[in-house]
């Protein structure tokens, strides 16, 4: 899934050059690639389809190249959220290989240990083949974070897989700190998997109106019909599978993953996976940090130019070649508003 926009990642993250591809791990390698290198140790890169929208395709292909079939990048019609992606991809899957076992991967997330990723990601394949459930993956709490939302775990089915007791939304600090001390809690990854026919039967239980549209959506990729195709799709609402699917079904377990996992919201984020100096700050590029305290200093224009701060503590700073953007460290979140006040205001040319 590669079709978001990263808004909380403004400055850097822009229309053409959104979050999943950003090279945000100092490494030079855009998150998508480093998506791609995870399931490519389970999943033939010729069995990977990377949905996005029409206008990521062609830079998604450019950052590719080769690494997996540039048919394989496949534009939406429209923005459908989560449900929509997940129910036109199983559209164009079922046209291929109506048998298939699926993973619906966030092509921006940070994991750090491929072959546990890998062994995980192997064992819910398993698990989903043989018991006719969608598989989602729990990640343990490390902090009270608001940003994700949470799944209640349930009765052990052993080896790590749990029956599904309750999702819950993004909390307020108080009750993900309650979650946090309970331990019942694990955060939820938006990673699943399931059989194709298992997610089609679900959907047009609890989601009718995706169920009702993935035949014709496959119809229209067998027959290449791309009215129909816009036609259907367009139609669909515009929700997340966890609202319309995953927050319904009885037919769902969740697997503890134990993998270092993050999903790369904001800009707080960067410190939580680049160790910061012991005065807390963590700074990208050229900079200078005198007196500076639990800051991210983050310079991504030329060598030309040069980000300083003197005396400063608990901001964030980002520049690139045309924009400069500061907020406090605990404000990262609403750092869209920025975006949404340009589009607004017909300031375009910084989108």
């Amino acid at each position: 899934m590669a079709g978001g926009s990263g808004e909380r990642f403004f400055p850097l993250s822009r229309q053409r050059r959104p979050k999943q591809l950003l090279s945000l791990l100092g490494d030079g390698k855009t998150l998508l690639e480093h998506t791609l290198v995870r399931c490519t140790a389970v999943v033939p890169p010729e069995h990977i389809i990377i949905v996005t929208s029409p206008t990521l395709q062609e830079p998604i292909a450019e950052v590719l190249g080769s690494t997996i079939p540039r048919d394989n990048i496949i534009p939406e019609p429209a923005k459908r959220n989560t449900a929509g992606c997940l129910s036109l991809a199983a559209a164009l899957i079922g046209s291929i290989e109506p048998d298939a076992l699926i993973a619906a991967i966030p092509a921006d997330h940070y994991i750090s240990d491929t072959e546990r990723f890998a062994e995980l990601l192997g064992a819910a394949f398993d698990f989903a083949q043989a018991h006719e459930t969608i598989v989602t993956f729990g990640m343990r709490p490390t902090r009270p974070e608001t940003g994700y939302g949470y799944i209640e775990l349930g009765t052990s089915l052993g080896n790590g897989f749990y029956r599904v007791a309750s999702f819950r939304e993004k909390p307020d600090y108080a009750t993900a700190a309650l979650f946090l001390e309970r331990g019942t809690f694990r955060w939820n990854s938006g990673m699943f998997v399931y059989r194709l026919d298992v997610f089609e039967r679900e959907l047009g239980i609890h989601a009718p109106p995706f169920g009702r549209a993935i035949p014709l959506l496959r119809q229209a990729y067998r027959e290449g019909n791309a009215e129909l195709l816009a036609q259907t799709f367009g139609a669909l609402p515009n929700i997340s599978i966890d609202y319309a699917l995953m927050e319904r079904t009885t037919a769902i377990a969740v697997l503890e993953a134990d993998f270092a996992w993050d999903d790369l919201g904001a800009w707080d984020a960067v410190r939580r996976i680049i160790p910061p100096d012991p005065s807390g700050t963590v700074t990208l590029g050229v900079t200078v940090a005198l007196d500076t305290s639990n800051a991210t200093l983050a310079n991504y224009a030329d060598r030309h130019m040069l980000l300083c701060a003197v005396g400063v503590r608990d901001i964030v700073a980002v520049v690139t070649d045309d924009v400069v953007m500061l907020c406090p460290a605990d404000r990262v979140q609403e750092v869209r508003r920025i975006v949404e006040h340009l589009r607004a205001n017909g300031m375009d040319q910084w989108l």
